[in-house]
């Protein structure tokens, strides 16, 4: 985070205007105050009602708790529990960025509020060399994207508020549960919705299996299995549909010609494409087209 102080100042005013309550699916907080220093010297023993979350850009100091001390240097990422006296601890300044909240109980569900009351008896309240930790890169960008933002304010930013809320969870929380098992490569149904996507996309090109399989980097052998587990058709069968279901609809919107429609759903000839279509929709696409038009006359 290289911001100056009036950047810094600038962006938590933002935020202390409008990043105040921050909802999210199963974590609602109210967020007390959004601040940062960049040269923030020894302040005074005290404590809160509830989290404030600090982040050391730069500069070297102490953070007391207890009657002890832990060192703070650049990439600490510390938090202060509610109702705990505690101390920061610099004589040259600390470039801190900090964040003051509590969760709403009775807007979040039972799960998030136990989580984060889990948070006031938690060993772990002090990262050093967080630098690439979630929270600290969602906190980077949440800055970064105030003045960047001209619409979407929403979307953007109080997403980003709401998303470094709930990181905080998972960055404090006593490792006592193993982490969930993510799948080490992309699931079958994501391999076939983006193949999907692609022939979609490229249907005036040729489509070989092979040529779809080696832009998915799966062998065309697995990429043809799964098409016939998770779409029920071969792989040919499926692309010959959407070039048919492409060509009915470039057939009713458009007044391009067959040899058109044709050429741009991937047919080497119009005997080919003629063929095709009649296999699929009983019928030649120009009969089909007539067909459409007197229907349409009609009404």
């Amino acid at each position: 985070m290289d911001f100056t102080q009036q950047e810094l100042d600038n962006c938590n005013a933002v935020l202390n205007d409008y990043a105040v309550h921050v909802n999210g699916a199963e974590l609602s907080f109210y967020v007390h105050y959004w601040g940062g220093e960049t040269r923030l010297l020894t302040n005074h023993v005290h404590k809160h009602s509830f989290f404030e979350i600090c982040y050391v850009t730069d500069g070297e100091g102490f953070y007391e708790e207890g009657g002890e001390r832990w060192p703070l240097g650049k990439g600490t990422l510390f938090m202060s529990r509610p109702h705990i006296k505690h101390q920061i601890i610099s004589d040259n300044g600390l470039y801190i960025v900090f964040v003051a909240f509590e969760v709403i109980p009775s807007d979040s569900s039972e799960e998030g509020v136990k989580r984060y009351l889990g948070l006031e008896k938690s060993r772990t309240f002090l990262i050093g060399q967080a630098e690439r930790l979630p929270s600290v890169l969602i906190w980077n960008a949440l800055l970064k994207q105030i003045p960047a933002t001209r619409r979407f304010f929403d979307d953007s930013v109080l997403s980003l508020a709401c998303a470094l809320m709930a990181s905080f969870e998972s960055a404090f929380a006593d490792q006592r549960e193993p982490a969930r098992a993510l799948p080490a490569h992309p699931s079958s149904s994501t391999l076939v919705h983006r193949a999907k996507l692609y022939i979609r996309d490229n249907l005036s090109q040729e489509l070989k299996l092979s040529s779809v399989a080696d832009y998915l980097h799966v062998s065309p052998r697995h990429l043809s299995r799964l098409f016939g587990e998770e779409l029920g058709q071969s792989y040919s069968s499926y692309v010959r549909k959407e070039r048919i279901r492409h060509a009915v609809s470039l057939l009713t919107t458009t007044d391009w010609s067959i040899k058109r429609i044709a050429e741009e759903t991937g047919f080497d000839t119009v005997h080919y494409f003629t063929t095709v279509f009649k296999s699929e929709m009983g019928e030649p696409p120009g009969q089909f087209l007539k067909r459409l038009k007197e229907h349409t006359e009609l009404f």
